[in-house]
This record gives structure tokens, sequence and C-alpha cells, in this order.
């Protein structure tokens, strides 16, 4: 076909009644033509006609053949066809009503999550290959610790030592406390000055660091996120090189990062560089606490850099006692960032994928159900001279029709559901409030409606094609045989149905028992009432541990003077909040063991009244005082689980302990060889405080005044602290009150995370209750579609079997015989599809299990459960229609016949 053919047949196609006007009009010149030549020889006019229609043929298959070489004939019957397809399904609003509904709940509910994988799990970060770069690691496997910070040193002779990445940086997260205007905490990130570089990003407003600014004294500049310029300046594009007040001092502001930069969580508002001040004490071997990425050479792939990257771990080992025990591991970095949420949201979506294809067979069944009322159409039309190819077409054109509306339905709803998804997502799902619908998602949903509509359109569309024309137009159309066949078609696709909802409510079910046990779960504390915020000292304005223990035994007592205050204090840690850190743990006059199986504790600084603010029981001896402080004998409190593991058979009350390995083990770490890390005695045991969350066992604590904070190398009390504060009402009531009494300490001191303790413990249930939401969203939508799916079935066979059952009554069958025999029928189908749906759970829900607490995937309550609540839908679904075949009227039924 040359372009002067493309043209006239485009031309045809868009121009077709015009075109067809022409071709009539060019028919009837050339008829006239041979008319008046026929005429010449001597014939009359209308002898001169005849002649020249016997030699033109059939005018009207002349001008069919000529519209089919001059036009596009499969589009032009592909659009006659969604013409007539549109006007059939608007004349039957109802069941057009209906079957959108019914795809547009299923393509929504699988575009909304699609879009959450995608922008979670699959959407690249705006960093330069991203494939090259990798999540760096320590781990103490032997401690049951997969994955912890590098020591600093460490971390440079990984960097010296290794042959696979190209570079390293490091970073870690810190607290900034401004000072200009009101008071306010920020997110703070401590970083190389080759991470930006690293990630092959630059700022958008400004510059970042630079190699020099690394060095402790030329440290003090900023770079903002894009976030947090414009809340704190408005996007003022003059606020490079103005001032900005972090921890005390004067810091310069250089640049700003782009809007889409988020490195290396969502909350980050500002970089500054990483450096330490000459012979601080956070750059020993001893202090996890620096993250690391690298990114990997060209060719070199990521199992060649684990294997590097173990291989200097184990140097490391054998020339420092420190190390002993510490492995060095790399991961893909995305999946560190995503970690632990990729299977709940693979679960997800499976879980919405198993909706789309219950409404797709529900659409089916509708379909069949529609058909029933065409055979008499269709047979017409076949015996007109329609082939079965054409009649198919035309069906599948009208399944297109309903496919392209339910997407575009589903694509407005799943709108609506992404920002529900953004409003009430867990705070731990990455990247979440950027998930949105983009040209992946629209693709997404396009491939959805058309596998949507081969799933639902062609069963119904073959079966009725195949309909034998001669017994469908006998009759009024009935045709039994073709009936028959429908039926167990549908019938199989209502068992599929209620086997693939039997399947969705197990799951909701083991979710909602997997919520309950975490209910029940004791956090060991009284969350009730209890007030929370965070406050960090700056080191510039607080020097010294003294100043350090004044702060806080201050803030306890002032905030204890407020009405209806009982008790308050402040920690290192509190639960659901993190915060704290590990240390070695040795019991004096015990057999010291190699340092690479000294045991590890939970280390916790907490003030005096810290412990009866918090509400944990006492077991042992008594909980610290006001006369715990510094130059009194150290003592300590240890939780009931570090009893358990450490003193199994007799008490631990007045055992003396220290928070570090033997000095045997830390010669090279000492003051002097004949320095003694400072002992403590244990004055008392107190109940397991849940710290890492509802769903993580006890772990060993080891509780020291923050007055008394000094361990080897005299560490004395952190700056950074929780405050708790108990109160006899809502603690909510109290948050201006306990905001005046820090500023009457200090006005710069902003408070940061303030949240009770019933919010944190909300909190800590989050993912679970966005779980739980979503999969029982779509349980009961499977459920709705599955009894939808058995009425529509029960209706009708009991419109096919009117005749047959008024027969029955008219023979003097009860009404009740009639009433149980349609409901056995439906009954029958709901027992198969719950046995196969059972088999089908049992073998699906074992992917569950790591997200169940407390119960088993094959747990026999919840199957139970499940399966009694989709009988009661299914039992409701039938009832209905075999009510309407109690009331058939006999006479009516036989003189119809």
């Amino acid at each position: 076909m040359n372009s002067t053919d493309l043209v006239l047949r485009l031309k045809s196609l868009v121009f077709h009644n015009r075109a067809m006007r022409d071709l009539d009009e060019e028919l009837s010149a050339h008829l006239e033509m041979q008319t008046l030549r026929e005429m010449r020889k001597g014939l009359s006019r209308e002898d001169a006609e005849r002649a020249a229609r016997r030699m033109f043929g059939n005018t009207t298959l002349v001008a069919e053949a000529c519209r089919e070489q001059r036009g596009i004939r499969w589009l032009e019957d592909f659009l006659q066809d969604v013409t007539y397809g549109a006007r059939q399904l608007w004349k039957e609003k109802g069941f057009t009503a209906v079957a959108v509904f019914t795809l547009a709940l299923g393509i929504g509910a699988n575009c909304a999550i699609f879009s959450t994988v995608e922008g979670v799990l699959l959407r690249p970060f705006p960093y330069e290959e991203q494939e090259r770069l990798a999540s760096l690691y320590c781990a103490v496997p032997s401690k049951g610790i997969p994955e912890m910070g590098f020591a600093i040193p460490d971390l440079r002779d990984l960097t010296n030592r290794n042959h696979s990445f190209a570079s390293i940086a490091a970073y870690f997260y810190g607290d900034a406390n401004l000072a200009d205007g009101a008071p306010e905490h920020a997110q703070s990130i401590y970083a190389d000055a080759g991470l930006f570089p690293l990630l092959g990003v630059r700022a958008a407003l400004g510059r970042t660091f630079t190699a020099g600014e690394n060095v402790f004294g030329n440290h003090r500049v900023a770079v903002l996120s894009d976030a947090f310029w414009k809340r704190r300046f408005g996007a003022r594009r003059g606020v490079l090189h103005e001032t900005l007040h972090i921890n005390g001092e004067l810091y310069s502001i250089i640049g700003v990062m782009a809007q889409d930069f988020r490195f290396p969580g969502e909350n980050a508002d500002l970089w500054v560089p990483l450096s330490f001040a000459s012979g601080d004490d956070m750059a020993t071997r001893n202090n996890h606490y620096v993250s690391a990425i690298g990114r990997l050479k060209p060719h070199v792939s990521l199992a060649q850099a684990r294997a590097d990257s173990q291989q200097i771990g184990r140097e490391l080992e054998h020339e420092f006692n420190e190390n002993a025990g510490i492995g060095m591991d790399a991961n893909d970095y995305l999946t560190s960032v995503v970690g632990d949420v990729r299977r709940p949201l693979l679960v997800l979506l499976a879980a919405a994928a198993v909706v789309l294809l219950i409404a797709c067979l529900n659409v089916a069944n509708l379909l069949f159900a529609r058909a029933s009322g065409r055979q008499r159409e269709l047979a017409i039309r076949a015996a007109l001279g329609a082939g079965r190819g054409r009649l198919i077409r035309q069906l599948l054109s009208e399944s297109l029709l309903l496919g392209f509306t339910g997407a575009v339905v589903g694509v407005l709803l799943s709108i609506w559901l992404i920002r529900l998804i953004r409003m009430f997502g867990p705070e731990g799902i990455p990247r979440l409030q950027t998930i949105g619908i983009d040209a992946n998602v629209l693709l997404f949903a396009l491939g959805v409606a058309v596998t949507s509509v081969l799933l639902f359109g062609l069963a119904p569309a073959l079966n009725l094609a195949r309909s034998h024309k001669g017994a469908a137009l006998k009759d009024g159309g009935r045709s039994q045989s073709a009936g028959a066949g429908s039926k167990r078609f549908r019938n199989v696709l209502v068992i599929a149905e209620i086997a693939l909802s039997l399947v969705l409510v197990v799951g909701a079910g083991l979710l909602i028992r997997t919520f309950e046990s975490l209910s029940r779960v004791d956090p060991g504390l009284q969350a009730k009432n209890l007030l929370t915020f965070g406050v960090s000292l700056p080191n510039a304005s607080y020097h010294g541990p003294q100043s350090v223990t004044r702060f806080y035994d201050e803030l306890a007592r002032r905030l204890e003077l407020i009405p209806g205050v009982e008790a308050a204090g402040a920690s290192t840690a509190i639960p659901m909040a993190g915060g704290g850190w590990g240390k070695y743990f040795t019991i004096e006059e015990r057999p010291a063991p190699r340092l690479a199986e000294v045991p590890l504790i939970q280390y916790r600084q907490v003030t005096a009244h810290y412990i009866r603010a918090m509400g944990i029981p006492l077991r042992e001896g008594r909980f610290f005082t006001d006369s715990d402080v510094d130059g009194q004998p150290l003592v300590a409190v240890i939780n009931a689980a570090a009893r358990r593991r450490f003193f199994p058979h007799e008490s631990p009350i007045g055992k003396r302990v220290f928070p570090d390995a033997p000095e045997s083990m830390l010669s090279s770490l000492l003051p002097s060889p004949d320095f003694r890390v400072p002992r403590l005695t244990i004055i008392g045991v107190i109940g397991d405080v849940l710290y890492g969350g509802l769903e993580q066992p006890p772990t060993p604590e080891l509780y020291v005044p923050h007055s008394q904070g000094t361990v080897k190398d005299n560490q004395g009390p952190s700056s950074s602290m929780i405050v708790v504060l108990r109160k006899k009402s809502d603690p909510e009531n109290f948050v201006r009150a306990t905001r005046g009494v820090v500023h009457s300490l200090d006005p710069d001191l902003p408070m940061a995370d303030i949240a009770s303790m019933d919010e944190r413990l909300r909190k800590s249930l989050a993912s679970r209750t966005f779980q739980l939401f979503l999969l029982s969203g779509f349980a009961f939508i499977a459920l709705v579609l599955a009894a939808v799916g058995v009425y529509g079935v029960m209706s009708y066979s009991v419109r096919l079997r009117t005749p047959e059952l008024g027969v029955r009554i008219a023979l003097g069958a009860q009404r009740s015989t009639v009433l149980k025999l349609i409901v056995r029928h439906g009954l029958t189908l709901g027992l198969i599809g719950i046995f196969a749906g059972a088999a089908l759970a049992l073998g699906l829900t074992r992917l569950m299990q790591s997200l169940l607490f407390g119960v088993q995937a094959n747990d026999l309550i919840t199957f139970l459960g499940a399966v009694f609540v989709l009988m009661a839908a299914i039992a409701v679904a039938c009832i209905i229609p075999s009510l309407r075949a109690t009331k058939i009227d006999p006479l009516a039924v036989l003189r119809a016949e």
C-alpha cells in the first residue's frame, strides 16, 4: 500500500458519510454512462437500464467491494461494533452500572496498591547509577545483632583496604536545636563531604560540602532540605550565606537540595559536615554508630564487594581486640532502605490482584446472565449471514467498553485511595508521601483493563457465539442445551469466586487475630496519662557533666511542681522511641570469657524518678533515689530479663558489675595499666519493658543513675534525654505548662517529638493497622462480590427453572420444598467453593507467617470463623431468589407454556 492509498483510506474513514455519498454518485454515473451506450445500440431506455445492470451485476455487492478497497474495513467494523455496543450498554443502564462499578473496585484497588509498590519498591532514587550503590554495615552474629553501625576507625580501614568500592561515605543522624526566632528541633544528618558526589547529586541552590569542611573548625556550614527551606525561610533564594544557630553555634547556609532529594530518609531537615575535635571519644573503635554507603567500581558485582568487606572484617578482628566477633558486610542500597516493607506490600498487591480476579469472574457471570436474553438476537444475526468471528468481535467490543469505562472509574477511585494511603500509612514506609498517579500507573491500569476484558469477556462471547441458532429461534429463543452449558460454567465461576474470597477473608482474619494478640501484650509500663518529649543540650552551652546533670535534675524537679503531676524523669531511651545503646556486660568474680563471648546488655541512663514515672513495677530491692548522685557508691538496676539470663539461680542484689569487657582485654584502651573500670552494685530488679516494640521479646537491660553516668574513660552523663511526665489526667493538656518550664530553664531549648505514651504505642502498631485496614477492605469487597455472584446464579437458576417449579407447585409440592430445593443448590456451590478455598488458603497463608504474631497461618479458629462468615453471606444471597421462587403462580406458568 503506497502513501496515496493510505491517505485515501484514512480520508474515507474520517469523512465516512461523504465518501459513501461520493461512491454512490460515482456508481450511478457509471451506470448511467453504460445505459446511454446501450441506448445507442437501439435499445429503449428501460431495456438499456436492464442491460447495464446485468453487466454491472449486483450493485450493492459492487459498492461493498469498493468500500472495502477504499476504506479500512476492520477499523470501520470495529467502530461500528463499538457504537452498537455503546447503545446496547446505554439501554441496559442497571447492568452497565453494576459491571462498571465491580470492575472499578478491582482496578482501583490494584492501581492504588501498585502505585504504592511502584513508588516504594520499583521507582529509582534520584541518584546517579543507583544500581551501583551499596549499604555497608557491621554485624555481631554471635550476639544476635544482624546489623549495626561502624566505628569511625573501622570505616576508615574499610575505605583504605577495599578493592570493590570507588568511594565510601559516612553519615549519622543527629539532633539540631535551632535558636533563630522560636526554638525548633530539626533532624540533622552529619555527613562526609564525599556523600553528595558519591550519590551523583548537586544542590538545587548554592553548593554542597568541600573536603576542607570536614575538618573540625571549618565544619560550621549547613545544606538545607527543600522542605525545611520552604518551611523556615519561605523559599527565599537569598538564604545563601545567612547564618543559622545550630546547637548554640553559628552555621553558614551554603546550599539547598532539590525537592526529590531525601537521603537518607524522609525527615532530614539539614546536613552538616561530619567532624570531630581532637581527642573526641566518638572516634574510637568501641563506638559503633556511623552508617555508610558505597559506590561499586565498574564491573564489580555486589557479591564481590560483600566478600571483600567480609574479608576486611576478619582481618580487623585479628588485629584489634575491640573488633572480636564483629564482622562487616554490604547489601543492595534499595533493599536496605525498603527493609521489612517489601513483603507486606507484595502481600497487599497479591490481595488486590485476587479482588480484581473476583471482580472479573463476577462480571463474566453478569455477562452470562445477560447473554441468556440475547440468544435470539444473535441467532437472527447469524441467520442473516454474520459469522461466528463477527459475533465474537461484537461481544468483545462491548466487553472492551466495559473494561475501558471500569478502568477510567477505577483510576479516579485509586486517586482517592492513594490519598487515604498517604494520610494513614505508617511512617516506616519509605517514600510513601511521594506515591501518586504517573505514567507507569496509567500503563498498569491499561494493562489491567485489557487483561480484565480477556478474563471476563472471552468465555461468555465464545459460549454465546456457538449457541445453536436454530434452537435459539424456536420457542422465543429458549435453548436448554445452551442454557445448561452456560449454567455449568456460571457455577464454576461462582465456586472460584467463593474460593478466592475465602482466601482473603482468612488472611484478614489472621491479621485481626494478630492485632488482638498485640493489643493484649503488656508493654511493662503504665502508658495512660504519660507525656513524653525529647531534649538535647548543645555542647556549646553546657560544658562538663555537672551542668548536664544539674539541668535534668532541675527540669524534673520543676516539672513535678506543676499541679497534677505525679512524677517526672528522663532516660536515654524510652519504649517505641528508639535511643539507648548496647554495652558489654561483665560480672565481677566470674571467669572472664573471650572478648567475642562477652555478653551485651542494653544500657540506660535514667534520672531518679524515671522508673516511678513510667509505672514500671519493682521485683526486688529498691529504685533509685535522689541521693544516688555523683560521689556516692555507684549503683545499678537490672530488668527481669537480665536476672533470668545472668542470675537464674541466685539473687542479683549486691552483685558488682560493670558495662564493659574485663580490663585484661582492654589494656590498649585504658588510660593507665592500673586503671579499673568503675564497678556498679545492683540494688534492684524491675519488670521487663518492651522498648523495641510489642512484637519484640524483652532484652537484658542495665539502668544507671544519670548523675552517675560514669563508665571507663570518664564518659559522663548523656546530654540527649527523653523526658517522661506522669499526670493525673490527660497529659495533652499539660504541654503548654511543660513548655513553659523548659523555656524558664533555657529559652533557646526546643522540645522535640512531643507525644503521649498511648500515641507511641498506637504508632508502634501503625504498620499492623495499615495492613489490617487494607486487607480487611479487600476481604469485605470480595465477600460482597461473592455474595452478588451467588445471588446472580440463583436468580438465573430460578428464571430457567420457572416452568419446572410451576409444574411442581401445581402438582402439590409444598412451597417450603421449593425453598429447600433452591437453597440447597446455592449452599452446595458454597460448600464446594469453601473446600477449594480452604485448600488454597492453607498453601497461600504460609506466605503471611512473617506478618503474624501470636497466631499460626493455619489457625483453626480463624479458618472456622472465615467459613462461618462466608457461608452466612452465601445463605443470605440464596434466600432472596428462593423466596421469589416460592411465590411463582403455577396457573400463570402453565398458561405461558
